[in-house]
């Protein structure tokens, strides 16, 4: 068995927003539909979900990213729209997920 590298294992930033977005997407995350920032990292593995909600943070502040915080408190989240997150997946070079795709 092959043991995978430490460098491996540990995805970058711009994969895992991508990850956020995809899975933010798959659920439909917009509109009404909101989710707490820890509900969003715990759908990801224990040893990322520091990051994860980092990432989150940082996502909720930048104007390019397709994603709001959300209510009074802003621990919430949502995507601004399924259009934003298919441009913003396609544009960082991930796949879209089944129920966004056209073909």
């Amino acid at each position: 068995m092959r043991r995978r590298r430490t460098t491996d294992a540990v995805p970058d930033d711009r994969s895992l927003r991508v990850k956020i977005v995809r899975r933010l997407a798959r659920k439909k995350v917009v509109g009404s539909h909101k989710k707490q920032v820890d509900t969003v990292k715990n759908w990801f593995a224990a040893s990322e979900q520091g990051r994860v909600e980092s990432l989150i943070r940082e996502m909720i502040r930048d104007p390019e990213a397709p994603l709001e915080g959300y209510g009074g408190s802003r621990d919430n989240v949502r995507l601004t729209g399924i259009d934003d997150a298919k441009t913003y997946i396609e544009a960082n070079g991930g796949d879209l997920p089944w129920g966004l795709r056209e073909d």
